[in-house]
């Protein structure tokens, strides 16, 4: 297994994350708690083979994120939504994730503001 190389991964995202969602003590929903992570990255836009043009998406801003921790980003969750990730004064969501041998995940995120 190669090492990956920190100057590999220049940029810093901030992974938002929910928690679990419960119900209370009046059995009302109740969703969970949002974390913040700040991670390295490697973002990149789309390159037109990447692009699967699905739906109004293609109209708007995606890009391709590459982190150097397995399961770093999730797309969905069992219990929760997608995660979000703030880059570059800007929100996206994670609409693909794909954990990779050597230990990173490769996400597409759309932008979401």
């Amino acid at each position: 297994m190669t090492a990956l190389r920190a100057g590999r991964f220049p940029q810093t995202i901030v992974r938002r994350r929910q928690g679990p969602a419960r119900r209370d003590t009046y059995g009302e929903w109740v969703p969970g708690d949002v974390t913040e992570t700040a991670m390295r990255a490697s973002v990149q836009p789309l390159k037109l083979d990447d692009d699967e043009l699905e739906g109004g998406q293609q109209l708007r801003e995606r890009v391709k994120v590459y982190v150097p921790e397995p399961s770093a980003l999730a797309a969905a969750l069992d219990d929760r939504g997608a995660d979000h990730v703030l880059w570059n004064e800007t929100e996206y969501i994670v609409i693909e994730s794909r954990s990779w041998a050597g230990g990173h995940t490769r996400a597409t995120l759309l932008r979401e503001t």
